[in-house]
Protein backbone atom coordinates (compact mmCIF):
# COMPACT_ATOMS: atom_id res chain seq x y z
CA UNK A 1 0.00 0.00 0.00
CA UNK A 2 1.18 3.86 -0.68
CA UNK A 3 0.13 7.13 -0.11
CA UNK A 4 -0.83 8.94 -3.06
CA UNK A 5 -2.22 12.17 -4.04
CA UNK A 6 -6.24 12.04 -5.21
CA UNK A 7 -6.08 12.61 -9.09
CA UNK A 8 -9.72 13.99 -8.24
CA UNK A 9 -9.33 16.67 -5.02
CA UNK A 10 -5.92 16.13 -4.73
CA UNK A 11 -5.65 14.55 -0.98
CA UNK A 12 -3.64 12.07 0.69
CA UNK A 13 -5.12 8.82 0.26
CA UNK A 14 -4.17 5.08 -0.07
CA UNK A 15 -3.59 3.56 -3.61
CA UNK A 16 -5.79 0.70 -2.37
CA UNK A 17 -8.80 2.24 -1.02
CA UNK A 18 -11.73 1.53 -3.28
CA UNK A 19 -12.99 5.23 -3.06
CA UNK A 20 -11.75 8.55 -2.32
CA UNK A 21 -13.09 9.27 1.76
CA UNK A 22 -12.81 13.03 0.86
CA UNK A 23 -14.82 13.08 -2.83
CA UNK A 24 -16.23 9.64 -3.25
CA UNK A 25 -14.33 9.00 -6.76
CA UNK A 26 -13.49 5.21 -7.44
CA UNK A 27 -9.52 4.68 -6.80
CA UNK A 28 -8.89 1.04 -6.39
CA UNK A 29 -8.75 -0.21 -9.99
CA UNK A 30 -9.66 2.83 -11.87
CA UNK A 31 -6.00 4.45 -11.43
CA UNK A 32 -2.31 3.75 -13.23
CA UNK A 33 0.82 5.79 -12.81
CA UNK A 34 2.14 6.73 -15.97
CA UNK A 35 5.76 5.07 -16.59
CA UNK A 36 7.55 8.32 -17.77
CA UNK A 37 6.62 11.17 -15.44
CA UNK A 38 4.73 9.36 -12.49
CA UNK A 39 1.57 11.09 -12.79
CA UNK A 40 -1.36 9.37 -11.08
CA UNK A 41 -4.82 9.80 -13.02
CA UNK A 42 -7.55 7.76 -14.22
CA UNK A 43 -6.82 4.60 -16.64
CA UNK A 44 -9.96 5.14 -19.02
CA UNK A 45 -8.30 8.59 -19.93
CA UNK A 46 -6.71 7.92 -23.17
CA UNK A 47 -3.58 10.71 -22.69
CA UNK A 48 -1.08 11.62 -19.33
CA UNK A 49 -2.79 14.63 -18.31
CA UNK A 50 0.54 15.44 -17.82
CA UNK A 51 3.49 14.37 -20.01
CA UNK A 52 0.68 13.28 -22.74
CA UNK A 53 1.59 9.87 -23.15
CA UNK A 54 -0.74 7.39 -24.68
CA UNK A 55 -2.33 5.37 -21.63
CA UNK A 56 -2.34 1.72 -24.00
CA UNK A 57 -0.93 1.60 -27.46
CA UNK A 58 -3.43 1.39 -30.45
CA UNK A 59 -3.47 -0.70 -33.62
CA UNK A 60 -2.36 1.10 -36.36
CA UNK A 61 -5.51 3.06 -38.33
CA UNK A 62 -4.10 1.91 -41.98
CA UNK A 63 -4.28 -2.04 -40.91
CA UNK A 64 -6.37 -4.45 -43.27
CA UNK A 65 -7.77 -7.65 -43.22
CA UNK A 66 -5.07 -8.98 -45.64
CA UNK A 67 -2.31 -7.95 -42.86
CA UNK A 68 -4.81 -10.34 -40.87
CA UNK A 69 -3.11 -14.03 -40.59
CA UNK A 70 -4.97 -16.71 -42.02
CA UNK A 71 -5.03 -19.75 -39.78
CA UNK A 72 -4.05 -23.08 -42.45
CA UNK A 73 -6.59 -25.74 -42.59
CA UNK A 74 -5.14 -27.97 -40.25
CA UNK A 75 -5.23 -25.10 -37.62
CA UNK A 76 -8.73 -25.04 -37.92
CA UNK A 77 -11.25 -26.82 -35.28
CA UNK A 78 -13.87 -29.19 -36.29
CA UNK A 79 -17.33 -27.45 -36.26
CA UNK A 80 -19.35 -28.59 -33.24
CA UNK A 81 -22.63 -29.89 -33.91
CA UNK A 82 -25.65 -29.37 -31.78
CA UNK A 83 -27.62 -32.41 -30.99
CA UNK A 84 -30.72 -30.51 -32.49
CA UNK A 85 -28.91 -29.66 -35.37
CA UNK A 86 -28.19 -33.24 -35.81
CA UNK A 87 -31.58 -34.48 -35.12
CA UNK A 88 -32.98 -31.89 -37.54
CA UNK A 89 -30.59 -32.89 -40.42
CA UNK A 90 -31.51 -36.64 -39.78
CA UNK A 91 -35.65 -35.19 -40.50
CA UNK A 92 -34.37 -33.54 -43.39
CA UNK A 93 -32.77 -36.45 -44.46
CA UNK A 94 -35.43 -39.24 -43.78
CA UNK A 95 -38.05 -37.31 -45.78
CA UNK A 96 -35.88 -36.91 -48.94
CA UNK A 97 -35.63 -40.54 -48.98
CA UNK A 98 -39.28 -42.26 -49.94
CA UNK A 99 -40.29 -44.94 -47.37
CA UNK A 100 -39.16 -47.95 -47.95
CA UNK A 101 -42.35 -50.31 -48.30
CA UNK A 102 -41.94 -53.41 -45.79
CA UNK A 103 -42.82 -56.71 -47.02
CA UNK A 104 -43.72 -59.57 -45.04
CA UNK A 105 -39.83 -61.08 -44.83
CA UNK A 106 -38.43 -57.47 -44.20
CA UNK A 107 -38.28 -56.03 -40.70
CA UNK A 108 -39.17 -52.16 -39.77
CA UNK A 109 -35.91 -50.50 -37.77
CA UNK A 110 -36.18 -49.94 -34.93
CA UNK A 111 -36.74 -46.07 -33.74
CA UNK A 112 -33.59 -43.60 -32.66
CA UNK A 113 -33.71 -43.99 -28.83
CA UNK A 114 -34.68 -40.38 -27.75
CA UNK A 115 -31.53 -38.50 -25.92
CA UNK A 116 -31.34 -39.59 -22.12
CA UNK A 117 -32.54 -36.61 -19.65
CA UNK A 118 -29.63 -37.98 -17.04
CA UNK A 119 -27.18 -36.21 -19.18
CA UNK A 120 -29.18 -32.86 -19.03
CA UNK A 121 -29.43 -33.15 -15.19
CA UNK A 122 -26.35 -33.40 -14.87
CA UNK A 123 -25.07 -30.38 -17.21
CA UNK A 124 -27.67 -28.10 -15.27
CA UNK A 125 -26.46 -29.52 -11.52
CA UNK A 126 -22.85 -28.52 -12.54
CA UNK A 127 -23.71 -25.54 -13.85
CA UNK A 128 -25.45 -25.04 -10.79
CA UNK A 129 -22.11 -25.45 -8.81
CA UNK A 130 -19.95 -23.71 -10.93
CA UNK A 131 -22.43 -20.65 -10.66
CA UNK A 132 -22.45 -21.28 -6.51
CA UNK A 133 -18.57 -21.23 -7.01
CA UNK A 134 -18.03 -18.06 -8.48
CA UNK A 135 -20.67 -16.18 -6.01
CA UNK A 136 -18.86 -17.61 -3.54
CA UNK A 137 -15.35 -16.78 -4.29
CA UNK A 138 -17.45 -13.24 -5.46
CA UNK A 139 -18.35 -12.72 -2.22
CA UNK A 140 -15.49 -13.47 -0.31
CA UNK A 141 -13.16 -11.55 -2.70
CA UNK A 142 -16.11 -8.55 -2.13
CA UNK A 143 -16.16 -9.12 2.06
CA UNK A 144 -12.43 -9.61 1.45
CA UNK A 145 -11.84 -5.86 0.04
CA UNK A 146 -14.30 -4.36 2.26
CA UNK A 147 -12.20 -5.65 4.90
CA UNK A 148 -9.08 -4.69 3.43
CA UNK A 149 -10.86 -0.67 2.97
CA UNK A 150 -12.02 -0.54 6.31
CA UNK A 151 -8.83 -1.46 7.46
CA UNK A 152 -6.93 1.20 5.48
CA UNK A 153 -9.73 3.91 6.51
CA UNK A 154 -9.30 2.99 10.30
CA UNK A 155 -5.34 3.37 9.82
CA UNK A 156 -5.83 6.96 8.12
CA UNK A 157 -8.60 8.24 10.49
CA UNK A 158 -6.38 7.28 13.74
CA UNK A 159 -3.33 9.44 12.22
CA UNK A 160 -5.66 12.17 11.63
CA UNK A 161 -6.53 15.20 14.16
CA UNK A 162 -9.74 15.89 11.73
CA UNK A 163 -13.07 14.95 13.66
CA UNK A 164 -14.91 15.50 9.91
CA UNK A 165 -12.66 11.98 8.87
CA UNK A 166 -12.84 10.67 12.59
CA UNK A 167 -16.83 11.14 11.88
CA UNK A 168 -16.86 9.98 8.56
CA UNK A 169 -15.21 6.68 9.42
CA UNK A 170 -17.91 6.00 12.18
CA UNK A 171 -20.70 6.59 9.61
CA UNK A 172 -19.12 4.39 7.04
CA UNK A 173 -18.19 1.11 8.81
CA UNK A 174 -21.29 1.06 11.46
CA UNK A 175 -20.40 -2.52 10.88
CA UNK A 176 -16.72 -2.74 11.79
CA UNK A 177 -14.80 -4.05 14.43
CA UNK A 178 -16.33 -2.93 17.89
CA UNK A 179 -12.56 -2.52 19.18
CA UNK A 180 -12.04 -0.11 15.99
CA UNK A 181 -14.77 1.67 16.47
CA UNK A 182 -14.62 2.19 20.32
CA UNK A 183 -10.68 3.41 19.23
CA UNK A 184 -11.61 5.99 16.96
CA UNK A 185 -14.57 7.22 19.23
CA UNK A 186 -11.72 7.57 22.08
CA UNK A 187 -9.58 9.38 19.71
CA UNK A 188 -12.41 11.67 18.75
CA UNK A 189 -13.74 12.09 22.45
CA UNK A 190 -9.94 13.68 23.13
CA UNK A 191 -9.78 15.84 19.79
CA UNK A 192 -12.83 17.42 20.77
CA UNK A 193 -11.92 17.68 24.63
CA UNK A 194 -8.55 18.98 23.46
CA UNK A 195 -10.17 21.62 20.89
CA UNK A 196 -12.45 22.84 24.34
CA UNK A 197 -9.41 23.10 26.69
CA UNK A 198 -7.47 25.37 23.88
CA UNK A 199 -10.26 27.65 23.89
CA UNK A 200 -10.98 27.75 27.85
CA UNK A 201 -7.27 28.41 27.30
CA UNK A 202 -7.22 31.32 25.27
CA UNK A 203 -9.84 33.44 26.41
CA UNK A 204 -8.89 33.05 30.16
CA UNK A 205 -6.37 35.65 28.72
CA UNK A 206 -4.12 33.83 31.62
CA UNK A 207 -0.93 32.63 31.28
CA UNK A 208 -1.26 30.10 33.96
CA UNK A 209 -4.18 28.63 31.81
CA UNK A 210 -2.22 28.69 28.71
CA UNK A 211 1.33 27.32 30.46
CA UNK A 212 -1.20 24.21 32.01
CA UNK A 213 -2.44 23.45 28.48
CA UNK A 214 1.23 23.54 26.92
CA UNK A 215 2.11 21.26 29.15
CA UNK A 216 -1.21 18.95 29.08
CA UNK A 217 -0.67 19.02 24.98
CA UNK A 218 2.89 19.48 23.96
CA UNK A 219 1.97 18.28 20.91
CA UNK A 220 -0.66 20.41 19.80
CA UNK A 221 -0.74 22.62 16.79
CA UNK A 222 -1.70 25.60 18.83
CA UNK A 223 1.91 25.77 20.22
CA UNK A 224 2.73 28.90 18.53
CA UNK A 225 0.23 30.29 19.08
CA UNK A 226 -0.10 29.87 22.98
CA UNK A 227 3.64 31.24 23.35
CA UNK A 228 2.76 34.42 21.35
CA UNK A 229 -0.44 34.64 23.38
CA UNK A 230 2.18 34.33 26.35
CA UNK A 231 4.46 36.72 25.23
CA UNK A 232 1.99 39.30 24.99
CA UNK A 233 0.56 38.59 28.80
CA UNK A 234 4.11 39.11 30.00
CA UNK A 235 4.87 42.31 27.99
CA UNK A 236 1.86 44.06 28.95
CA UNK A 237 2.66 43.62 32.63
CA UNK A 238 6.41 44.40 32.42
CA UNK A 239 4.62 47.80 30.99
CA UNK A 240 2.63 47.89 33.64
CA UNK A 241 5.34 47.71 36.40
CA UNK A 242 7.83 49.46 34.28
CA UNK A 243 11.51 48.80 36.22
CA UNK A 244 14.63 47.57 34.91
CA UNK A 245 14.37 44.91 36.51
CA UNK A 246 10.28 44.42 35.12
CA UNK A 247 12.14 44.30 31.75
CA UNK A 248 14.85 42.04 32.72
CA UNK A 249 12.56 39.38 33.56
CA UNK A 250 10.90 40.09 30.33
CA UNK A 251 14.13 39.50 28.67
CA UNK A 252 15.05 35.80 30.38
CA UNK A 253 11.77 34.05 29.93
CA UNK A 254 11.25 35.46 26.71
CA UNK A 255 14.98 35.60 24.92
CA UNK A 256 13.16 35.56 21.45
CA UNK A 257 9.69 37.32 22.69
CA UNK A 258 8.49 39.93 20.07
CA UNK A 259 9.58 42.90 22.65
CA UNK A 260 13.21 41.98 22.91
CA UNK A 261 14.74 44.73 21.57
CA UNK A 262 11.91 47.39 23.26
CA UNK A 263 12.30 46.16 26.65
CA UNK A 264 15.80 46.19 26.38
CA UNK A 265 15.78 49.66 24.96
CA UNK A 266 13.34 50.62 27.76
CA UNK A 267 15.77 49.26 30.30
CA UNK A 268 18.50 50.97 29.74
CA UNK A 269 16.86 54.43 29.55
CA UNK A 270 15.86 53.53 33.41
CA UNK A 271 18.95 52.37 34.20
CA UNK A 272 20.25 55.80 32.78
CA UNK A 273 17.61 57.52 35.42
CA UNK A 274 19.18 55.34 38.12
CA UNK A 275 21.31 57.44 40.32
CA UNK A 276 24.65 55.82 40.83
CA UNK A 277 26.66 56.00 44.22
CA UNK A 278 29.39 57.94 42.31
CA UNK A 279 26.70 60.36 41.04
CA UNK A 280 25.64 60.61 44.51
CA UNK A 281 28.84 61.51 45.76
CA UNK A 282 29.84 64.26 43.28
CA UNK A 283 26.44 65.99 44.08
CA UNK A 284 28.06 66.06 47.51
CA UNK A 285 30.41 67.50 46.98
CA UNK A 286 30.21 70.13 44.48
CA UNK A 287 27.82 71.78 46.83
CA UNK A 288 29.79 71.54 49.94
CA UNK A 289 32.47 73.06 48.15
CA UNK A 290 30.26 75.96 46.59
CA UNK A 291 28.89 76.96 50.42
CA UNK A 292 32.55 76.22 52.16
CA UNK A 293 33.90 78.45 48.76
CA UNK A 294 31.30 81.00 50.26
CA UNK A 295 32.02 80.73 54.18
CA UNK A 296 35.65 81.49 53.60
CA UNK A 297 34.96 83.77 50.75
CA UNK A 298 37.38 81.93 48.79
CA UNK A 299 36.58 83.51 45.04
CA UNK A 300 39.21 80.66 43.25
CA UNK A 301 37.50 78.20 44.85
CA UNK A 302 33.60 79.49 44.52
CA UNK A 303 34.82 79.97 40.23
CA UNK A 304 36.11 76.55 39.98
CA UNK A 305 32.60 74.73 41.29
CA UNK A 306 30.65 76.66 38.24
CA UNK A 307 30.45 76.32 34.42
CA UNK A 308 31.85 78.88 32.02
CA UNK A 309 28.59 80.23 31.19
CA UNK A 310 25.54 79.31 33.40
CA UNK A 311 21.99 80.59 34.96
CA UNK A 312 22.63 82.43 38.56
CA UNK A 313 19.61 82.86 40.10
CA UNK A 314 17.46 85.10 37.75
CA UNK A 315 20.06 85.90 35.26
CA UNK A 316 21.09 83.57 32.31
CA UNK A 317 24.32 82.98 30.44
CA UNK A 318 26.00 84.50 33.74
CA UNK A 319 29.88 83.97 34.11
CA UNK A 320 31.72 83.09 36.97
CA UNK A 321 32.62 86.78 37.82
CA UNK A 322 28.56 87.03 38.55
CA UNK A 323 28.72 84.09 40.96
CA UNK A 324 31.78 85.77 42.85
CA UNK A 325 29.23 89.49 42.63
CA UNK A 326 26.03 87.06 44.15
CA UNK A 327 28.39 86.11 47.28
CA UNK A 328 29.77 89.50 47.88
CA UNK A 329 25.59 90.45 48.08
CA UNK A 330 25.04 87.73 50.67
CA UNK A 331 27.70 89.66 52.96
CA UNK A 332 25.30 92.66 53.47
CA UNK A 333 26.90 95.14 55.81
CA UNK A 334 27.58 94.37 59.21
CA UNK A 335 27.93 90.88 59.12
CA UNK A 336 30.83 89.67 60.84
CA UNK A 337 30.40 85.95 59.75
CA UNK A 338 28.46 83.68 57.84
CA UNK A 339 28.55 80.01 57.90
CA UNK A 340 26.34 77.52 55.36
CA UNK A 341 24.92 74.33 56.79
CA UNK A 342 23.40 71.87 54.44
CA UNK A 343 21.29 68.90 55.81
CA UNK A 344 22.32 66.48 52.50
CA UNK A 345 18.24 66.08 51.47
CA UNK A 346 19.39 65.53 47.77
CA UNK A 347 16.43 65.31 45.14
CA UNK A 348 18.37 64.07 42.24
CA UNK A 349 17.12 63.72 38.67
CA UNK A 350 18.89 62.32 36.32
CA UNK A 351 18.65 63.27 32.33
CA UNK A 352 20.82 62.08 29.71
CA UNK A 353 21.76 65.12 27.01
CA UNK A 354 23.94 62.99 24.83
CA UNK A 355 25.14 59.15 24.33
CA UNK A 356 26.29 58.08 28.17
CA UNK A 357 26.77 62.16 29.29
CA UNK A 358 24.03 62.94 31.91
CA UNK A 359 23.26 66.12 33.71
CA UNK A 360 21.95 65.41 37.47
CA UNK A 361 19.17 68.53 38.94
CA UNK A 362 19.29 68.63 42.17
CA UNK A 363 16.64 70.21 44.65
CA UNK A 364 17.63 70.46 48.40
CA UNK A 365 17.07 72.73 51.48
CA UNK A 366 20.36 75.35 52.58
CA UNK A 367 20.66 76.74 55.99
CA UNK A 368 22.38 80.12 56.69
CA UNK A 369 23.64 80.98 60.28
CA UNK A 370 24.77 84.82 60.26
CA UNK A 371 26.60 86.59 62.79
CA UNK A 372 26.24 90.66 63.12
CA UNK A 373 28.60 92.93 64.91
CA UNK A 374 25.01 94.21 66.74
CA UNK A 375 24.29 90.32 68.16
CA UNK A 376 20.28 91.08 68.36
CA UNK A 377 20.40 90.96 64.62
CA UNK A 378 22.19 87.09 64.49
CA UNK A 379 19.81 84.38 63.81
CA UNK A 380 19.68 80.98 61.25
CA UNK A 381 17.83 81.63 57.38
CA UNK A 382 16.49 78.95 55.46
CA UNK A 383 16.24 78.47 51.58
CA UNK A 384 15.22 75.85 49.03
CA UNK A 385 17.77 75.46 46.37
CA UNK A 386 17.22 74.25 42.75
CA UNK A 387 20.96 73.61 40.99
CA UNK A 388 21.62 71.43 37.88
CA UNK A 389 25.44 69.90 37.43
CA UNK A 390 26.20 69.38 34.23
CA UNK A 391 27.73 66.51 32.16
CA UNK A 392 31.55 68.02 33.83
CA UNK A 393 30.47 68.33 37.18
CA UNK A 394 29.95 71.83 37.36
CA UNK A 395 27.14 73.75 38.45
CA UNK A 396 25.53 75.17 34.99
CA UNK A 397 22.36 76.30 36.61
CA UNK A 398 21.51 78.14 40.83
CA UNK A 399 18.42 79.62 42.04
CA UNK A 400 17.85 79.85 45.27
CA UNK A 401 14.92 81.00 47.21
CA UNK A 402 14.49 82.08 50.95
CA UNK A 403 11.86 80.40 52.89
CA UNK A 404 9.89 82.24 55.20
CA UNK A 405 7.94 81.04 58.22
Amino acid sequence: MAIIKCPECGHQISDKAPTCPYCGVEIAGKIVKCPDCGEIYFSDEELCPHCLRPTRPHSHPNATNEDIPTPSSEEVSPAIVSPTETTVKENKASQAVPPTIPTKKSKQAPPTPPAKKKASKTAILVSFVIALLVFGVCYYMYNQAQENRENEEYEIAMRSNEPLILQGYLDSFKDAPQEHRDSIEAHLKAIKQADLDWTNALVSNSKAALMDYLNKYPGTPHRQLAMHKIDSIDWAQSNNINTPEAYQTYMTDHPDGDHYDEAEELMKKLKAQDVTPEEKLLVTNVFHNFFVAINEKDEEALKNTVAEEMTLLNKENATKGDVVDMMDKLYKEGIVRMVWRLPGNYDIKKREVADDRYELNVSFSANQDVEFIESAKNGTNKFKVNATINPDGKISLFKMIKIVE
